[in-house]
């Protein structure tokens, strides 16, 4: 409770200063919400940056805009809108690298000789989208299919040419290097015989 009072008072003294009777203030106070539960914490940290507010008109049109890394407040993680007319207003809330724990989009009505109204903008550090494979198409998975069968293909030609050049060299091996028949050794061969007939021998013949 103190801390929300002191912090409260330092923005009054810094809002009001330079702007006193001059209209009314819209203020938005920026925290890192840790824990989630859409409150300032103590512990919790106020942004000084990565926060953007526009304002709006009772008509819902944008009639200012700013960002929390430009403001002269944004040490006390402040935003503040001035010299406003007495009337209905809203704030829109945007964030890029915090995700809201509280409303970001509040409405008030503001006095031109009130305090300056403060609305509390909690947010969590956003974290980085996780990136997706990209789908692939049919025709990428058709394209892939007929790399697959070439390649197989062409492994397949591969090794029937290497069976091709091995049945090829096997017969030139056997071709080349087959033992040569036996020759007849000649001076083992008696020659022909030729008939002895038993007149030429003196021999009688059988009866």
């Amino acid at each position: 409770m103190v801390q929300r009072l002191g912090l409260l008072l330092l923005i009054i003294i810094a809002v009001t200063a330079p702007a006193a009777a001059q209209g009314g203030q819209f203020c938005v106070r920026a925290f890192e919400d840790r824990n989630a539960n859409g409150r300032l914490d103590a512990g919790e940290p106020l942004l000084a940056r990565g926060v953007g507010v526009n304002l709006l008109n009772a008509d819902g049109v944008i009639i200012a805009s700013a960002v929390l890394d430009d403001s002269p407040t944004a040490a006390q993680g402040v935003i503040c809108f001035q010299q406003l007319a007495e009337g209905q207003y809203s704030i829109s809330i945007t964030s890029a690298d915090y995700t809201p724990t509280t409303p970001d989009n509040l409405t008030a009505a503001i006095s031109a000789t009130g305090l300056p109204t403060v609305i509390e903008f909690g947010g969590q550090r956003a974290l980085a989208p996780t990136p997706t494979p990209a789908a692939r198409s049919p025709l990428a998975s058709l394209e892939g299919r007929d790399q697959l069968i070439r390649i197989g293909l062409a492994g397949l030609g591969a090794l029937a040419v290497i069976a091709m050049m091995g049945l090829t060299g096997a017969v030139v091996y056997a071709l080349a290097f087959r033992p040569s028949p036996p020759t007849s050794d000649r001076r083992r061969t008696t020659g022909s015989m030729a008939v002895v007939s038993p007149r030429d021998t003196g021999e009688l013949p059988r009866s």
